[in-house]
């Protein structure tokens, strides 16, 4: 098929939307964009030829972009393949062997399938760790999304890691896609090939990104056989420090978290899929009491069923709350914060609503249901505990990728994604 097109100019004007700016809910402000800039904030702005993208943002919020902190774009493709199991047996008997007949084409439409969902929930950036990497990224430029994206690496699969350094190489410096290096676990990872997955990170001057502490019987099998958590084998490697993201950190001891907040690694805390696999729940107030940096994933489709980062907000500050029966504790603020300011730090996105930031946004319709009654006190309490959707627009590197709700090229990404899934539990 012809590759969909996006809404492809230089100039835009986003004219009288409300924003967030230092706690104040402010509106009719005008917002120019020139490149993948943001250029002017202001209610005076208004300067802009005939020919230059001019977007009425009435009665909406425009919000700097979401960051899913962990997923795995491609297993889109699974969602509702294999539900209500465990994490091995899920992993052992449905998804590994599923994964053993995957092919290039799976990934891209698995991933466009993926972006699709992320552009209408107003995440502009995702990280990912998975298979055929130049695929994804590939599928992803052509979506117009920002990704952080790792080689996966597994002991099982020793060929995986010959193609790191090229994939690094090949995307190193683009401007929406970053390499990094994924080791997936201590558990299918030896100290051999962690030791090479830092060496070629350290070299490259890339993230590191993996799966860490996920389940009671991955921490407990772990340290039986070395006597050592996955945190502190880590850590006796040199191999965590702020150039990490780890997902999950669900079973942590009180010196993990010290190790975890001391090395200013980033922790990617995925409720729902942790909740659904039933792998628990993080000590999500002791890493924020000891000082670590909290963002927030979705996992895979396969595991979550959604890419929905306003679904993980609000999971998380529930499921927080009732597991320390305390309903102060994960205030909106915080949560919101997870899913923007903390994962910008995570990644190092120059991300925000204000002058010279990257153009990566979205543009809330406020006149929904779950919105009213609106305050200027209670719109991030909403966003975060009430917001079933809305998102009118979206704009990544100051390209429009939705507008008024439409994406271009979505129905005929749709019809491909479901054949993919077809041909390939056929196989």
């Amino acid at each position: 098929m012809q590759e969909s097109k996006k809404y492809a100019v230089e100039l835009v004007l986003i004219k009288d939307a409300s924003i967030l700016k230092d706690g104040c809910f402010l509106r009719d402000v005008n917002i120019t964009i020139e490149g993948s800039r943001v250029t002017g904030i202001g209610p005076g702005i208004k300067d802009m030829s005939g020919d230059d993208e001019v977007i009425d943002a009435s009665g909406m919020l425009a919000i700097p972009g979401l960051i899913n902190a962990h997923t795995h774009l491609a297993m889109t493709l699974f969602r509702g393949y294999a539900d209500d199991m465990e994490l091995m047996p899920w992993l052992e008997e449905r998804i590994w062997p599923l994964e053993d007949n995957l092919n290039s084409e799976d990934i891209r439409w698995g991933t466009k399938l993926g972006c699709l969902e992320m552009i209408r929930s107003g995440t502009t950036c995702y990280n990912d760790m998975y298979y055929f990497m130049d695929e994804t990224a590939r599928a992803t430029k052509e979506m117009g999304l920002r990704a952080f994206l790792s080689a996966v690496l597994f002991d099982m699969r020793p060929d995986l890691i010959d193609d790191v350094e090229p994939f690094i190489r090949r995307w190193k410096g683009d401007n929406l896609i970053v390499p990094a290096v994924g080791p997936h676990a201590v558990y299918t990872c030896s100290e051999e090939t962690l030791s090479k997955a830092m060496d070629l990170a350290e070299k490259h001057g890339v993230m590191l990104h993996t799966h860490l502490s996920e389940t009671r019987s991955e921490v407990e099998s772990f340290a039986k056989s070395s006597g050592q958590s996955p945190v502190e084998f880590l850590d006796s490697l040199g191999f965590l420090s702020d150039r990490v993201v780890a997902s999950h950190c669900t079973w942590l001891s009180p010196k993990d978290v010290s190790i975890i907040a001391e090395r200013r690694v980033n922790v990617a805390h995925c409720s729902i899929s942790n909740h659904k696999l039933a792998s628990g729940i993080a000590p999500l107030d002791q890493l924020q009491r000891a000082g670590a940096n909290i963002c927030l994933g979705t996992d895979g489709a396969s595991s979550n069923n959604s890419l929905n980062l306003f679904q993980e907000m609000k999971t998380t500050a529930i499921a927080q709350k009732c597991a320390h029966s305390r309903p102060d504790l994960f205030k909106a603020e915080e949560i919101w914060r997870m899913a923007t300011e903390n994962a910008y730090a995570a990644f190092r996105l120059d991300l925000g609503i204000r002058q010279g930031a990257l153009a990566d946004l979205a543009l809330i319709d406020l006149r929904k249901p779950w919105f009213c009654p609106l305050t200027e006190e209670n719109i991030i309490s909403h966003l975060v505990y009430s917001a079933q959707g809305g998102v009118d627009t979206t704009i990544v590197d100051g390209k429009v990728l939705m507008r008024g709700g439409v994406i271009p090229g979505e129905e005929a990404i749709l019809d491909r994604a479901q054949q993919q899934f077809q041909d390939l539990v056929a196989r």
